[in-house]
């Protein structure tokens, strides 16, 4: 629902939902394909904002990103099969309590000055590529680097989505190459995806019910909170 509304939030919904009863490396490869399915419509849906000045400001097209992201994908990836599920539970919950403080707080974060440059972009391309490698919530990162650049949320979410789907056609073939297109993943995603669908379309009749985005926030930031604490958890419980 989150996604249909406001065009974020769905892999940290996702990601912490299914990694408390199955690993990381069957869920993130599935979140993946879910999330590219739920954003082929918002994108259509946006594409009056998609223009080559916006493009040229984000990663994964911004000056250098591209290959900071392809190299942090490929270390995300690797750390993926390397490092064990309680680990990666934990970064999940880090990343989603990051967001959330980040959405709180956002009020308060100071804004991009002339001065920047564009070494902001080239560290969001690589730290987010990093995430969304082993734990498919480089979003995070993304969302931060835009609201610091003040984007308008049109613009926003054009954005956002141009870098799941960009980012993401770099992802199936360096899982390919890693080995983590298991009979698995298609087998979850085919069970996830019309629960997904119907949560994206209730969001999208919230959206141009012109439910107050305040309040929806509000309700997406605690439950979030909810699902990390539950990570924490599962980490911490586990015999």
């Amino acid at each position: 629902m989150s996604f249909g509304f406001a065009g974020f939030a769905f892999a940290l919904f996702a990601s912490a939902g299914l990694a408390l009863a199955w690993p990381p490396a069957i869920v993130v490869p599935t979140v993946m394909l879910v999330a590219d399915t739920l954003t082929l419509p918002l994108l259509w849906e946006h594409r009056r904002y998609l223009r080559r000045d916006l493009l040229r400001e984000s990663p994964p097209f911004a000056p250098w990103s591209p290959a900071l992201l392809l190299l942090g994908v490929m270390a995300g990836a690797l750390l993926l099969g390397r490092v064990s599920p309680a680990v990666a539970r934990l970064g999940l919950a880090s990343v989603i309590l990051a967001f959330v403080t980040t959405q709180v707080k956002r009020s308060e974060l100071p804004g991009a000055s002339p001065g920047s440059g564009a070494w902001p972009g080239r560290v969001a391309a690589l730290a987010a590529g990093f995430l969304d490698g082993w734990i498919s919530t480089g979003g995070v990162v993304i969302a931060v680097y835009l609201t610091w650049r003040r984007m308008a949320p049109g613009l926003f979410v054009a954005a956002i989505l141009v870098y799941f789907l960009s980012t993401d056609a770099i992802r199936v073939v360096i899982y390919a190459l890693f080995g983590y297109w298991t009979s698995a993943v298609f087998t979850l995603y085919r069970a996830v995806l019309p629960m997904a669908l119907l949560g994206y379309l209730g969001g999208v009749v919230l959206r141009r019910s012109m439910l107050p985005p305040g309040a929806f926030r509000g309700v997406v930031l605690a439950l979030l909170t909810v699902y990390a604490l539950a990570l924490l958890a599962r980490v911490l419980l586990a015999p």
